[in-house]
Protein backbone atom coordinates (compact mmCIF):
# COMPACT_ATOMS: atom_id res chain seq x y z
CA UNK A 1 0.00 0.00 0.00
CA UNK A 2 1.14 3.67 -0.71
CA UNK A 3 2.08 5.84 2.21
CA UNK A 4 -1.02 7.14 4.22
CA UNK A 5 1.55 9.96 6.25
CA UNK A 6 2.60 12.42 3.95
CA UNK A 7 5.32 14.16 5.99
CA UNK A 8 8.03 12.84 7.75
CA UNK A 9 6.96 13.80 11.50
CA UNK A 10 4.10 11.02 12.52
CA UNK A 11 1.55 13.25 15.21
CA UNK A 12 0.06 10.62 17.66
CA UNK A 13 -2.30 11.46 19.77
CA UNK A 14 -3.22 8.86 22.81
CA UNK A 15 -6.53 9.79 24.68
CA UNK A 16 -8.45 8.62 27.82
CA UNK A 17 -11.67 9.60 27.27
CA UNK A 18 -14.11 11.52 29.54
CA UNK A 19 -16.04 8.53 31.87
CA UNK A 20 -18.67 7.91 34.28
CA UNK A 21 -16.87 7.66 37.37
CA UNK A 22 -16.87 4.87 40.47
CA UNK A 23 -19.57 5.91 43.25
CA UNK A 24 -18.07 4.83 46.51
CA UNK A 25 -15.27 6.52 45.82
CA UNK A 26 -14.39 10.42 45.71
CA UNK A 27 -13.56 11.91 42.00
CA UNK A 28 -10.18 11.98 42.51
CA UNK A 29 -9.52 8.37 43.34
CA UNK A 30 -11.17 7.77 40.13
CA UNK A 31 -8.18 9.35 38.62
CA UNK A 32 -5.82 7.11 38.55
CA UNK A 33 -2.75 7.38 36.20
CA UNK A 34 -3.35 4.92 32.98
CA UNK A 35 0.21 3.61 32.71
CA UNK A 36 -0.12 1.87 29.24
CA UNK A 37 -0.22 5.72 27.32
CA UNK A 38 3.63 6.49 29.22
CA UNK A 39 4.40 3.45 28.40
CA UNK A 40 3.71 3.34 24.58
CA UNK A 41 5.03 7.25 24.81
CA UNK A 42 8.19 6.86 25.98
CA UNK A 43 8.98 3.07 23.72
CA UNK A 44 7.82 5.21 20.54
CA UNK A 45 10.18 8.03 21.19
CA UNK A 46 13.22 5.77 22.03
CA UNK A 47 12.75 3.37 18.90
CA UNK A 48 11.48 5.72 15.78
CA UNK A 49 12.80 8.78 14.13
CA UNK A 50 10.18 11.40 13.47
CA UNK A 51 7.18 10.56 15.83
CA UNK A 52 5.46 13.18 18.20
CA UNK A 53 3.49 11.89 21.25
CA UNK A 54 1.08 13.66 23.33
CA UNK A 55 -1.28 11.85 26.03
CA UNK A 56 -4.74 14.06 26.63
CA UNK A 57 -6.21 12.32 29.94
CA UNK A 58 -9.69 13.72 30.19
CA UNK A 59 -10.42 12.90 33.64
CA UNK A 60 -8.25 14.16 35.90
CA UNK A 61 -8.05 17.12 33.65
CA UNK A 62 -11.75 16.92 33.17
CA UNK A 63 -12.25 17.92 29.70
CA UNK A 64 -15.44 17.12 28.27
CA UNK A 65 -16.29 15.90 25.00
CA UNK A 66 -17.02 19.22 23.33
CA UNK A 67 -13.45 20.08 24.94
CA UNK A 68 -12.11 17.00 23.69
CA UNK A 69 -13.48 17.56 19.90
CA UNK A 70 -11.81 21.51 19.66
CA UNK A 71 -8.87 20.21 21.09
CA UNK A 72 -8.53 17.40 18.46
CA UNK A 73 -9.34 20.12 15.78
CA UNK A 74 -6.60 22.13 16.94
CA UNK A 75 -3.53 19.64 17.59
CA UNK A 76 -4.77 17.85 14.04
CA UNK A 77 -3.18 14.36 14.80
CA UNK A 78 -2.15 12.16 12.13
CA UNK A 79 -2.64 9.00 14.59
CA UNK A 80 -5.45 9.03 17.74
CA UNK A 81 -5.09 5.95 19.48
CA UNK A 82 -7.23 4.48 22.70
CA UNK A 83 -7.18 1.58 24.96
CA UNK A 84 -10.29 1.66 27.88
CA UNK A 85 -10.95 -0.98 30.33
CA UNK A 86 -13.93 -3.09 29.23
CA UNK A 87 -17.20 -0.89 30.95
CA UNK A 88 -15.10 2.35 29.28
CA UNK A 89 -14.67 1.04 25.38
CA UNK A 90 -17.54 2.59 24.03
CA UNK A 91 -16.18 5.73 25.32
CA UNK A 92 -12.95 5.14 23.39
CA UNK A 93 -14.49 4.15 20.30
CA UNK A 94 -16.90 7.35 20.86
CA UNK A 95 -13.49 9.35 20.58
CA UNK A 96 -12.32 7.43 17.55
CA UNK A 97 -15.57 8.53 15.82
CA UNK A 98 -15.02 12.23 16.62
CA UNK A 99 -11.58 11.67 15.43
CA UNK A 100 -12.84 11.04 11.95
CA UNK A 101 -15.97 13.58 11.57
CA UNK A 102 -12.50 15.76 12.14
CA UNK A 103 -10.73 14.38 9.57
CA UNK A 104 -11.61 11.09 7.83
CA UNK A 105 -7.53 10.78 7.30
CA UNK A 106 -6.64 10.32 11.02
CA UNK A 107 -5.38 6.74 11.17
CA UNK A 108 -7.83 5.57 14.29
CA UNK A 109 -6.11 2.38 16.74
CA UNK A 110 -6.88 0.94 19.66
CA UNK A 111 -5.61 -1.57 21.72
CA UNK A 112 -6.12 -3.08 25.16
CA UNK A 113 -7.89 -5.93 26.85
CA UNK A 114 -11.22 -6.08 25.13
CA UNK A 115 -10.03 -5.01 21.19
CA UNK A 116 -7.18 -7.49 21.77
CA UNK A 117 -9.56 -10.31 21.83
CA UNK A 118 -12.77 -9.30 20.28
CA UNK A 119 -11.40 -7.91 17.30
CA UNK A 120 -13.88 -9.13 15.07
CA UNK A 121 -16.97 -7.28 17.26
CA UNK A 122 -14.80 -4.46 17.25
CA UNK A 123 -13.98 -3.65 13.68
CA UNK A 124 -17.56 -5.03 12.38
CA UNK A 125 -19.36 -2.88 14.36
CA UNK A 126 -17.43 0.12 14.26
CA UNK A 127 -16.25 1.60 11.16
CA UNK A 128 -14.63 4.62 12.98
CA UNK A 129 -11.78 2.03 13.98
CA UNK A 130 -8.69 1.96 11.28
CA UNK A 131 -6.40 -0.80 13.34
CA UNK A 132 -6.07 -3.13 16.36
CA UNK A 133 -2.81 -3.66 17.95
CA UNK A 134 -3.29 -6.73 19.97
CA UNK A 135 -1.90 -7.47 23.25
CA UNK A 136 1.17 -6.13 24.57
CA UNK A 137 1.20 -3.20 22.83
CA UNK A 138 5.05 -1.16 22.47
CA UNK A 139 6.70 -3.27 19.69
CA UNK A 140 3.46 -3.84 17.33
CA UNK A 141 2.51 -0.33 17.82
CA UNK A 142 5.74 0.61 16.37
CA UNK A 143 5.98 -1.66 13.12
CA UNK A 144 2.69 -0.50 12.09
CA UNK A 145 3.67 2.97 11.93
CA UNK A 146 6.62 1.91 10.15
CA UNK A 147 4.71 0.24 7.95
CA UNK A 148 2.12 2.10 7.62
CA UNK A 149 4.50 5.51 6.71
CA UNK A 150 7.03 3.46 4.54
CA UNK A 151 4.01 1.77 1.86
CA UNK A 152 4.46 -1.39 3.45
CA UNK A 153 2.40 -4.21 3.72
CA UNK A 154 0.49 -4.29 6.69
CA UNK A 155 -0.47 -8.25 6.73
CA UNK A 156 2.97 -8.74 7.59
CA UNK A 157 2.54 -7.36 10.97
CA UNK A 158 1.89 -9.30 13.76
CA UNK A 159 -0.45 -8.80 16.47
CA UNK A 160 -2.86 -6.65 14.52
CA UNK A 161 -6.64 -6.48 13.18
CA UNK A 162 -7.71 -4.66 10.36
CA UNK A 163 -10.50 -4.48 7.59
CA UNK A 164 -9.25 -5.50 3.75
CA UNK A 165 -12.62 -4.99 1.86
CA UNK A 166 -15.22 -5.54 4.57
CA UNK A 167 -13.07 -8.29 6.00
CA UNK A 168 -12.27 -8.61 9.40
CA UNK A 169 -8.05 -9.96 9.12
CA UNK A 170 -6.40 -10.67 12.17
CA UNK A 171 -2.44 -11.37 11.70
CA UNK A 172 -0.35 -13.67 13.57
CA UNK A 173 0.21 -13.16 17.76
CA UNK A 174 3.47 -11.32 18.08
CA UNK A 175 6.45 -13.04 20.36
CA UNK A 176 6.36 -10.68 23.88
CA UNK A 177 9.28 -8.58 25.05
CA UNK A 178 10.89 -11.09 27.43
CA UNK A 179 13.52 -8.54 28.99
CA UNK A 180 11.14 -5.95 30.83
CA UNK A 181 14.24 -4.40 31.18
CA UNK A 182 14.50 -3.48 27.87
CA UNK A 183 12.02 -0.84 27.54
CA UNK A 184 12.33 2.76 28.46
CA UNK A 185 11.10 4.16 32.01
CA UNK A 186 7.49 5.12 31.40
CA UNK A 187 7.44 8.82 30.02
CA UNK A 188 5.75 10.25 33.08
CA UNK A 189 6.49 13.83 31.31
CA UNK A 190 4.12 13.03 29.27
CA UNK A 191 1.51 12.95 32.19
CA UNK A 192 -0.30 15.48 34.47
CA UNK A 193 1.40 13.70 37.04
CA UNK A 194 0.32 16.64 39.68
CA UNK A 195 -3.31 15.86 38.83
CA UNK A 196 -3.55 12.33 40.04
CA UNK A 197 -5.34 11.77 43.44
CA UNK A 198 -4.76 15.13 44.78
CA UNK A 199 -7.38 14.45 47.40
CA UNK A 200 -7.51 10.61 47.34
CA UNK A 201 -8.49 8.69 50.51
CA UNK A 202 -7.52 5.07 49.50
CA UNK A 203 -4.64 6.52 47.00
CA UNK A 204 -3.42 9.91 48.59
CA UNK A 205 -1.28 11.41 45.67
CA UNK A 206 -0.56 7.76 43.88
CA UNK A 207 1.20 7.30 41.25
CA UNK A 208 0.75 3.54 39.17
CA UNK A 209 3.91 1.43 38.47
CA UNK A 210 4.54 -2.27 37.33
CA UNK A 211 6.93 -4.36 38.43
CA UNK A 212 6.02 -7.36 35.95
CA UNK A 213 3.68 -8.33 33.45
CA UNK A 214 1.29 -11.46 33.13
CA UNK A 215 0.65 -13.81 35.80
CA UNK A 216 1.09 -17.68 35.34
CA UNK A 217 -2.27 -18.79 37.98
CA UNK A 218 -4.35 -18.46 34.87
CA UNK A 219 -7.97 -18.10 37.19
CA UNK A 220 -10.51 -18.52 34.94
CA UNK A 221 -11.99 -14.57 35.35
CA UNK A 222 -8.73 -12.57 35.14
CA UNK A 223 -8.06 -10.04 32.37
CA UNK A 224 -4.45 -9.92 33.57
CA UNK A 225 -3.32 -12.96 32.11
CA UNK A 226 -5.44 -12.66 29.45
CA UNK A 227 -4.40 -9.71 28.38
CA UNK A 228 -0.68 -10.23 29.48
CA UNK A 229 0.14 -13.55 28.83
CA UNK A 230 1.83 -15.22 25.45
CA UNK A 231 -0.59 -16.00 22.40
CA UNK A 232 0.14 -18.76 20.12
CA UNK A 233 -2.12 -20.55 17.48
CA UNK A 234 -2.58 -23.73 18.30
CA UNK A 235 -5.63 -25.48 15.50
CA UNK A 236 -6.47 -22.61 14.22
CA UNK A 237 -7.27 -21.18 17.25
CA UNK A 238 -5.41 -18.38 19.50
CA UNK A 239 -4.56 -19.75 22.64
CA UNK A 240 -3.37 -18.51 25.75
CA UNK A 241 -0.10 -19.60 28.04
CA UNK A 242 0.23 -17.67 31.02
CA UNK A 243 3.54 -16.34 31.61
CA UNK A 244 4.41 -13.93 34.22
CA UNK A 245 7.86 -11.72 32.93
CA UNK A 246 9.73 -9.36 35.71
CA UNK A 247 11.68 -6.68 36.03
CA UNK A 248 14.88 -6.68 38.13
CA UNK A 249 15.26 -4.95 40.98
CA UNK A 250 17.39 -2.40 40.14
CA UNK A 251 15.38 -1.33 36.99
CA UNK A 252 12.52 -1.18 39.18
CA UNK A 253 14.31 1.10 41.59
CA UNK A 254 15.64 3.34 38.86
CA UNK A 255 11.49 4.32 38.25
CA UNK A 256 11.15 4.58 42.23
CA UNK A 257 13.98 6.92 42.44
CA UNK A 258 12.32 8.83 39.39
CA UNK A 259 8.74 9.23 40.63
CA UNK A 260 10.66 10.04 44.67
CA UNK A 261 12.97 12.83 44.08
CA UNK A 262 11.88 14.36 40.53
CA UNK A 263 8.23 14.03 41.24
CA UNK A 264 7.77 13.96 45.04
CA UNK A 265 5.52 10.84 44.67
CA UNK A 266 5.21 9.12 47.83
CA UNK A 267 2.43 6.73 47.26
CA UNK A 268 2.70 4.20 44.77
CA UNK A 269 0.07 1.53 43.00
CA UNK A 270 0.93 -1.48 41.90
CA UNK A 271 -0.68 -2.82 39.31
CA UNK A 272 0.79 -5.99 38.95
CA UNK A 273 -1.88 -8.70 38.85
CA UNK A 274 -0.38 -10.79 41.32
CA UNK A 275 2.21 -8.52 43.09
CA UNK A 276 3.43 -10.64 45.95
CA UNK A 277 4.33 -13.71 43.29
CA UNK A 278 8.19 -13.61 43.86
CA UNK A 279 9.20 -13.61 47.50
CA UNK A 280 12.61 -13.30 46.71
CA UNK A 281 12.56 -10.75 44.41
CA UNK A 282 10.27 -8.87 46.87
CA UNK A 283 12.69 -9.09 49.65
CA UNK A 284 14.98 -7.37 47.44
CA UNK A 285 13.38 -5.01 46.85
CA UNK A 286 12.07 -4.24 50.09
CA UNK A 287 16.14 -3.94 51.25
CA UNK A 288 16.74 -1.62 48.67
CA UNK A 289 13.97 0.98 49.76
CA UNK A 290 14.89 0.72 53.31
CA UNK A 291 18.63 0.93 52.69
CA UNK A 292 17.36 4.49 50.90
CA UNK A 293 15.17 5.53 53.51
CA UNK A 294 12.27 6.16 51.45
CA UNK A 295 9.00 6.93 53.03
CA UNK A 296 6.74 5.70 50.92
CA UNK A 297 3.11 4.00 51.48
CA UNK A 298 2.24 0.92 48.64
CA UNK A 299 -0.82 -0.35 47.73
CA UNK A 300 -1.05 -4.01 45.84
CA UNK A 301 -2.42 -7.02 44.73
CA UNK A 302 -2.00 -9.93 47.23
CA UNK A 303 -2.45 -13.69 46.99
CA UNK A 304 -3.33 -14.43 50.10
CA UNK A 305 -1.33 -18.02 50.60
CA UNK A 306 1.97 -16.25 49.32
CA UNK A 307 1.48 -13.69 52.16
CA UNK A 308 1.05 -16.39 54.97
CA UNK A 309 4.43 -17.83 53.15
CA UNK A 310 6.02 -14.48 53.17
CA UNK A 311 5.54 -14.10 57.19
CA UNK A 312 7.45 -17.68 57.61
CA UNK A 313 9.91 -16.39 55.65
CA UNK A 314 10.47 -12.79 57.18
CA UNK A 315 9.06 -11.04 54.46
CA UNK A 316 6.12 -9.55 55.00
CA UNK A 317 7.58 -7.93 58.14
CA UNK A 318 10.01 -6.01 55.45
CA UNK A 319 7.20 -5.50 52.99
CA UNK A 320 5.50 -3.46 55.74
CA UNK A 321 8.38 -1.67 56.73
CA UNK A 322 9.13 -0.74 53.40
CA UNK A 323 5.59 0.89 52.46
CA UNK A 324 2.83 -1.82 52.20
CA UNK A 325 -0.25 0.36 53.66
CA UNK A 326 -3.19 -1.24 51.80
CA UNK A 327 -3.70 -4.74 50.31
CA UNK A 328 -6.09 -5.55 48.39
CA UNK A 329 -6.40 -9.16 48.22
CA UNK A 330 -8.31 -12.08 46.17
CA UNK A 331 -10.19 -13.88 48.35
CA UNK A 332 -12.96 -14.85 45.81
CA UNK A 333 -14.90 -18.02 47.37
CA UNK A 334 -14.99 -19.81 51.08
CA UNK A 335 -14.64 -23.46 49.81
CA UNK A 336 -12.16 -25.68 47.93
CA UNK A 337 -14.74 -26.37 45.49
CA UNK A 338 -15.71 -22.56 44.75
CA UNK A 339 -12.23 -21.96 44.35
CA UNK A 340 -11.35 -24.84 42.05
CA UNK A 341 -14.64 -23.48 39.74
CA UNK A 342 -12.89 -19.82 39.59
CA UNK A 343 -9.53 -21.77 39.20
CA UNK A 344 -7.63 -20.95 41.92
CA UNK A 345 -6.22 -24.07 42.47
CA UNK A 346 -4.36 -25.32 45.82
CA UNK A 347 -6.40 -22.93 48.09
CA UNK A 348 -9.26 -23.83 50.45
CA UNK A 349 -10.76 -20.58 50.80
CA UNK A 350 -9.81 -19.84 54.42
CA UNK A 351 -6.35 -18.24 53.86
CA UNK A 352 -8.31 -14.59 54.03
CA UNK A 353 -9.43 -15.38 57.56
CA UNK A 354 -5.72 -16.46 58.29
CA UNK A 355 -4.19 -13.09 56.56
CA UNK A 356 -6.16 -10.85 57.91
CA UNK A 357 -6.31 -12.19 61.53
CA UNK A 358 -2.15 -12.24 61.04
CA UNK A 359 -2.45 -8.64 59.50
CA UNK A 360 -4.76 -7.50 62.51
CA UNK A 361 -2.36 -9.00 65.46
CA UNK A 362 0.93 -8.05 63.60
CA UNK A 363 0.78 -5.62 61.22
CA UNK A 364 -2.00 -3.35 62.71
CA UNK A 365 -1.11 -0.41 60.19
CA UNK A 366 -1.93 -2.27 56.95
CA UNK A 367 -5.88 -1.48 55.74
CA UNK A 368 -7.08 -4.92 55.25
CA UNK A 369 -9.34 -4.88 51.90
CA UNK A 370 -10.59 -8.28 49.88
CA UNK A 371 -12.46 -8.65 46.82
CA UNK A 372 -14.86 -11.70 46.98
CA UNK A 373 -16.80 -13.09 44.02
CA UNK A 374 -20.45 -13.86 43.33
CA UNK A 375 -23.01 -15.30 41.07
CA UNK A 376 -20.63 -18.35 40.35
CA UNK A 377 -22.61 -21.13 38.31
CA UNK A 378 -23.51 -23.32 41.25
CA UNK A 379 -24.84 -20.09 43.73
CA UNK A 380 -27.75 -20.42 45.85
CA UNK A 381 -28.70 -17.98 48.37
CA UNK A 382 -27.59 -20.44 51.04
CA UNK A 383 -23.96 -20.69 49.64
CA UNK A 384 -24.02 -16.59 49.61
CA UNK A 385 -25.37 -16.13 53.25
CA UNK A 386 -22.12 -18.73 53.56
CA UNK A 387 -19.86 -16.33 52.15
CA UNK A 388 -21.37 -13.22 53.81
CA UNK A 389 -21.01 -15.35 57.63
CA UNK A 390 -17.31 -15.89 56.61
CA UNK A 391 -16.23 -12.60 55.39
CA UNK A 392 -17.85 -11.37 58.49
CA UNK A 393 -15.49 -13.50 60.76
CA UNK A 394 -12.61 -11.96 59.45
CA UNK A 395 -10.59 -9.17 59.90
CA UNK A 396 -11.36 -7.19 56.97
CA UNK A 397 -12.12 -3.75 57.14
CA UNK A 398 -13.54 -3.84 54.37
CA UNK A 399 -15.18 -6.75 51.20
CA UNK A 400 -15.99 -6.01 48.04
CA UNK A 401 -18.23 -8.45 46.51
CA UNK A 402 -18.34 -8.68 42.87
CA UNK A 403 -20.61 -10.60 40.42
CA UNK A 404 -18.49 -12.57 38.50
CA UNK A 405 -17.53 -11.21 35.00
CA UNK A 406 -17.14 -13.03 31.67
CA UNK A 407 -14.28 -11.07 30.23
CA UNK A 408 -13.42 -12.15 27.09
CA UNK A 409 -10.48 -14.06 26.26
CA UNK A 410 -10.68 -15.62 30.14
CA UNK A 411 -11.37 -19.51 30.36
CA UNK A 412 -14.78 -18.09 31.65
CA UNK A 413 -15.79 -16.23 28.74
CA UNK A 414 -15.18 -19.28 26.72
CA UNK A 415 -16.93 -21.48 28.64
CA UNK A 416 -19.91 -19.07 29.75
CA UNK A 417 -19.92 -17.95 25.96
CA UNK A 418 -20.07 -21.47 24.49
CA UNK A 419 -22.81 -23.00 27.85
CA UNK A 420 -25.06 -19.89 26.80
CA UNK A 421 -24.91 -18.62 30.43
CA UNK A 422 -24.39 -15.05 29.08
CA UNK A 423 -27.58 -13.16 29.15
CA UNK A 424 -26.35 -9.34 28.74
CA UNK A 425 -23.36 -8.70 25.68
CA UNK A 426 -23.54 -5.25 26.93
CA UNK A 427 -20.01 -4.57 27.19
CA UNK A 428 -20.63 -1.10 29.06
CA UNK A 429 -22.00 -2.87 31.76
CA UNK A 430 -19.17 -5.78 32.39
CA UNK A 431 -18.65 -3.14 35.80
CA UNK A 432 -17.82 -5.97 38.14
CA UNK A 433 -21.72 -4.63 39.68
CA UNK A 434 -24.34 -6.08 37.19
CA UNK A 435 -25.04 -9.58 36.95
CA UNK A 436 -24.48 -10.80 33.17
CA UNK A 437 -25.69 -14.01 33.48
CA UNK A 438 -27.12 -16.19 36.27
CA UNK A 439 -26.25 -19.21 38.19
CA UNK A 440 -28.05 -22.63 37.92
CA UNK A 441 -30.33 -21.60 40.76
CA UNK A 442 -30.54 -17.49 40.64
CA UNK A 443 -31.50 -14.82 38.33
CA UNK A 444 -29.36 -12.26 37.71
CA UNK A 445 -31.97 -9.85 39.81
CA UNK A 446 -31.50 -12.27 43.00
CA UNK A 447 -27.73 -12.51 42.78
CA UNK A 448 -27.90 -8.44 42.36
CA UNK A 449 -30.04 -8.20 45.26
CA UNK A 450 -28.59 -10.73 47.51
CA UNK A 451 -25.21 -9.12 45.96
CA UNK A 452 -26.18 -5.58 47.88
CA UNK A 453 -27.60 -7.89 51.10
CA UNK A 454 -23.75 -9.01 51.34
CA UNK A 455 -22.49 -4.97 51.47
CA UNK A 456 -25.57 -4.31 53.62
CA UNK A 457 -24.48 -7.00 56.02
CA UNK A 458 -21.16 -6.82 55.66
CA UNK A 459 -21.53 -3.27 57.91
CA UNK A 460 -24.89 -4.19 59.92
CA UNK A 461 -24.27 -7.24 61.38
CA UNK A 462 -20.71 -6.17 62.21
CA UNK A 463 -21.75 -2.59 63.53
CA UNK A 464 -18.82 -2.75 66.37
CA UNK A 465 -16.02 -3.48 64.39
CA UNK A 466 -17.00 -1.05 62.21
CA UNK A 467 -17.34 1.70 64.85
CA UNK A 468 -14.19 0.66 66.31
CA UNK A 469 -12.84 1.22 62.83
CA UNK A 470 -13.91 4.63 62.84
CA UNK A 471 -12.23 5.90 65.80
CA UNK A 472 -9.00 3.68 65.48
CA UNK A 473 -5.30 5.23 66.66
CA UNK A 474 -4.12 4.25 63.21
CA UNK A 475 -5.03 7.33 60.84
CA UNK A 476 -5.31 4.90 57.46
CA UNK A 477 -8.15 2.43 59.55
CA UNK A 478 -9.63 5.76 60.95
CA UNK A 479 -10.16 7.81 57.61
CA UNK A 480 -11.16 4.86 55.52
CA UNK A 481 -13.50 4.09 57.67
CA UNK A 482 -14.89 7.71 57.72
CA UNK A 483 -14.68 7.84 54.17
CA UNK A 484 -16.78 4.61 53.48
CA UNK A 485 -19.89 5.87 55.68
CA UNK A 486 -19.88 9.19 54.33
CA UNK A 487 -19.56 8.14 50.46
CA UNK A 488 -22.51 5.38 50.53
CA UNK A 489 -24.45 7.91 52.82
CA UNK A 490 -24.20 10.35 50.24
CA UNK A 491 -25.15 7.94 47.30
CA UNK A 492 -28.41 6.94 49.31
CA UNK A 493 -29.26 10.33 50.47
CA UNK A 494 -28.61 11.37 46.57
CA UNK A 495 -30.65 8.16 45.68
CA UNK A 496 -33.44 9.43 48.23
CA UNK A 497 -34.06 12.67 46.90
CA UNK A 498 -33.98 12.12 43.01
CA UNK A 499 -36.74 9.70 43.96
CA UNK A 500 -38.86 11.80 46.15
CA UNK A 501 -38.23 14.71 43.46
CA UNK A 502 -39.57 11.97 41.02
CA UNK A 503 -36.89 11.77 38.70
CA UNK A 504 -35.52 8.50 39.36
CA UNK A 505 -36.99 5.17 41.11
CA UNK A 506 -36.19 4.39 44.58
CA UNK A 507 -32.96 2.00 44.44
CA UNK A 508 -32.01 2.26 48.00
CA UNK A 509 -28.52 0.13 48.61
CA UNK A 510 -28.21 -0.65 44.65
CA UNK A 511 -27.72 2.83 44.07
CA UNK A 512 -24.32 2.50 45.13
CA UNK A 513 -23.30 0.35 42.42
CA UNK A 514 -24.43 2.60 39.46
CA UNK A 515 -21.80 4.94 37.94
CA UNK A 516 -22.18 8.17 37.99
CA UNK A 517 -21.50 11.31 35.27
CA UNK A 518 -19.45 13.99 36.15
CA UNK A 519 -20.51 17.63 35.75
CA UNK A 520 -17.83 18.51 32.75
CA UNK A 521 -18.48 15.27 30.52
CA UNK A 522 -20.35 17.02 27.97
CA UNK A 523 -18.60 20.35 28.29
Amino acid sequence: MSSIFNRDLIKIIFVRPPCHLWPIINESDNFLMPLSFPSLSAYLKQEMRGISVKVIDCLPLKIGYKSLRRILEDEKPDVVGVGDSLPYVYEGLKVLKIAKEINSDIVTIAGGHFHSHMPHYSLNNYPELDFIVRYEGEKYLKILLETLRNGGDISTVNSLAYRNDGTVIATEPGKLIENLDSLPVPDYDAMPIEKYSPFGKLWPKAITIQSSRGCPMNCAYCSWSAQEGEHVRRNGKISLIPTRRTKSVGRVMEEIDLLYNKYGIRYLFWVDGTWNFDTAWLDSLCSEIIRKRYKLGWWAFLRTDLLLEQEKQGVLEKMVKAGLKHTLMGGERCSEEDMKFVGKTGMNGMEVFEATHLLKRKYPGVFRQATFITGIRTETEKSMEALGEYTRKTALDFAAFHPVMPYPGTPLWEKADKEGWIEDYDFSKYDMFHPVMPSEKLSRADIAHFNNKLYQDFVIKRPFQYLKGMFSDIPIRRKLHWWFLFSTARILLRDLLLALTGKKQLEGFAAINKLWKPKWYDR
